[in-house]
């Protein structure tokens, strides 16, 4: 089983980039289970990358494996039509894991951010290319991926483009 992860920024700037990330998930998934047949997509379905990845692969049937960094997540989606996405993810997720956190807080979510990057054999990052805004920001993703010598897709959400690092 080969296990295809998503870390990327919750707020993205336009249509256009969140265009380029669904279009770019779905190739990355695409090509990833013509290699390995058996792919199982984790995310920790945050509003923004994290949900359009996982979107991509219910679209292509791929089974999805879920994180929720603390007990109250769906209050994180306030607006509707976010809730409606969160909780039709959170349907068609094979499994989930819920980390042991009450309530929001940093080490939460960076306790999600390194779920989801410990267990993937490759990682899609959408990221502007600057540091973490605060402890689990998706510039720690990189640097933890990084350390553990992991092969990595950047999906620049600044010039929109796709990098591969092995």
């Amino acid at each position: 089983m080969f296990h295809l992860g998503i870390v990327g920024h919750r707020y993205l700037r336009d249509d256009q980039t969140r265009a380029f990330i669904s279009h770019e998930s779905s190739i990355i998934l695409k090509d990833t289970r013509a290699k390995h047949h058996e792919v199982v997509a984790l995310s920790a379905i945050a509003e923004g990358a994290d949900t359009l990845f996982a979107e991509a692969a219910i679209d292509l049937d791929i089974p999805l494996e879920i994180v929720l960094p603390f007990e109250e997540y769906a209050a994180d989606f306030e607006e509707g039509s976010a809730r409606e996405r969160y909780e039709k993810l959170r349907a068609a997720a094979r499994r989930e894991v819920k980390l042991p956190y009450q309530g929001r807080s940093n080490q939460a979510y960076q306790a999600a951010m390194n779920w989801i990057v410990v267990e993937s054999d490759l990682l899609t990052i959408a990221w502007d290319g600057h540091p973490a805004a605060g402890p689990g920001g998706t510039g720690d993703a990189i640097q933890q991926v990084t350390k553990l010598g992991r092969p990595w897709v950047h999906l620049d959400v600044t010039t929109l483009s796709v990098r591969f690092h092995p």
